[in-house]
């Protein structure tokens, strides 16, 4: 179980990751939560993502954004997946204004043109966690959740 960072994070059920997205407060991070679920992603690589890297039947995670900046990756995803990424675009250019363009983060942060931080992400996912009722989750459990199924 993972406690302060410390331990291994935890292997969710269906209905416990429902859940956890459920109680996030926000839409970009309810989207970014679907991500970590649907591509088992590292949480420093989806929160770094471009439109550019949002495909029909795929996502690109570009080697500057994975942990060892090796090579890049393709992730292959669900049309409900792309659905769900695509209906986020139209709220995203609700939230903003304007459309995105390929240079824009997909999760956008607090400051223009900067994307969610990390831990602002995981800030939000214990506080989600505590209200689902759910202990000892953290934004790996949902790479160690997609990697066990």
């Amino acid at each position: 179980m993972k406690n302060n960072r410390f331990g291994q994070a935890k292997v969710l059920d269906t209905q416990e990751l429902d859940l956890v997205i459920k109680y996030l407060k926000t839409e970009n991070q309810k989207v970014l939560a679907s991500t970590l679920r649907n591509t088992g992603a590292r949480v420093g690589e989806v929160v770094q993502l471009k439109w550019r890297d949002i495909g029909k039947e795929q996502i690109l995670f570009p080697a500057s954004i994975t942990k060892r900046k090796l090579s890049s990756r393709e992730v292959f995803i669900s049309e409900r997946f792309h659905k769900l990424l695509m209906d986020w675009k139209i709220d995203w250019t609700l939230y903003k204004g304007r459309k995105p363009l390929p240079e824009d983060f997909v999760f956008f942060g607090r400051k223009e043109g900067s994307h969610v931080t990390t831990r602002a992400f995981m800030d939000a996912l214990d506080k989600a966690s505590e209200r689902a009722k759910i202990s000892g989750v953290s934004s790996h459990s949902f790479r160690r959740t997609q990697l066990t199924q």
